[in-house]
């Protein structure tokens, strides 16, 4: 399925409902023992998203994939942490800062961490994700960066192919071990792909 996809930073906030939903939709089962139910973490996340650290493909003009981005200390979300404690509680919000530190990607110098990319289940093997991971290669060369990282679970083979098959090769590996049953996966693998000025390496 050939479909004009148009690739930009950041999303009207009339669309941050549907940025948020997935997002949330892709990785609910992997941030959901953040938080007391679905509700409540959806609209944390989708809260917030930072649109100047978002990747958002659209096609027709409706947003159907979505890539957070980090480099050096700021990433795709930069959670109100007084109003989150005063609206969540000292107890829940605790909660929620130890199981997303678990979670946390280690900032890297002159490298672009790939903070979740994302694309609507319906949509998904019709090219919009490859799309996605150029423009974050794109990015990176525009802000002077020599590599983009990422980070997949052993539950999502399918992504791991497509991150392969662009071109990016694996640099550590690791188990959740004993909180394997809270996060619902175990192995995860962190692959990196070079950028240059003349090309991807």
């Amino acid at each position: 399925m050939d479909m004009a996809v148009e690739i930009r930073t950041g999303f009207d906030e009339a669309e941050r409902t549907r940025v948020g939903e997935l997002y949330w939709t892709a990785f609910r089962r992997k941030l959901g023992p953040a938080f007391a139910d679905d509700v409540t973490g959806r609209e944390f996340i989708t809260a917030a998203m930072r649109p100047d650290r978002l990747l958002t493909a659209r096609v027709g003009g409706e947003v159907l994939g979505v890539c957070g981005l980090q480099y050096g200390a700021r990433g795709a979300f930069d959670p109100a942490w007084p109003d989150t404690r005063r609206r969540l509680g000292p107890v829940a919000t605790a909660r929620l800062l130890l199981v997303l530190g678990v979670l946390a990607r280690r900032p890297e110098p002159d490298t672009l961490v790939l903070d979740g990319i994302c694309v609507s289940p319906e949509h998904r093997g019709a090219g919009i994700g490859s799309r996605l991971l150029a423009a974050c290669t794109d990015h990176a060369r525009r802000h002077g960066l020599r590599s983009v990282r990422l980070t997949v679970v052993d539950t999502n083979p399918r992504a791991e192919a497509l991150y392969r098959r662009v071109g990016f090769t694996t640099v550590d590996s690791g188990s959740m071990g004993v909180l394997r049953g809270i996060y619902g996966f175990d192995g995860y693998t962190t692959l990196r792909r070079g950028v240059t000025g003349r090309g991807d390496t």
